[in-house]
């Protein structure tokens, strides 16, 4: 199974993510912002990330970049998880690094489809 670091600034939406994938036996870590999750990922390495995109003072595309960037998070398979559908926001996340995109509000089975494609 996964370790998964989820980050969204709906504590709503962290619960649904953790109760979801746990159920399947992946390790999940939250964080609701960007820069906790890079906090997080300096004492720790996962295998995929969830972020939100729209958050408050980073983005999850700004914070994809950083992650990617930075040692424990190099090889890291990130999935965008936003209400963001145009063509152009999924570019930006692409060119950012993200190798998923998944729209709010999901199907638990699309986003557990998702993850284990990604496994």
């Amino acid at each position: 199974m996964a370790k998964i670091l989820t980050v969204d600034d709906a504590p709503a939406v962290l619960k649904i993510l953790n109760l979801v994938l746990t159920t399947e036996g992946h390790e999940v870590t939250s964080a609701s912002n960007g820069m906790e999750a890079l906090n997080k990922l300096e004492n720790d390495k996962f295998d995929i990330g969830i972020f939100d995109v729209n958050m408050p003072g980073m983005t999850g595309i700004e914070l994809t970049g950083k992650v990617l960037a930075s040692p424990n998070g190099k090889g890291m398979k990130i999935v965008m998880l936003t209400t963001e559908s145009s063509d152009e926001m999924k570019k930006k996340g692409q060119d950012a690094g993200a190798v998923g995109w998944l729209v709010k509000p999901f199907a638990n089975e699309s986003l557990l489809k998702l993850i284990s494609h990604l496994v």
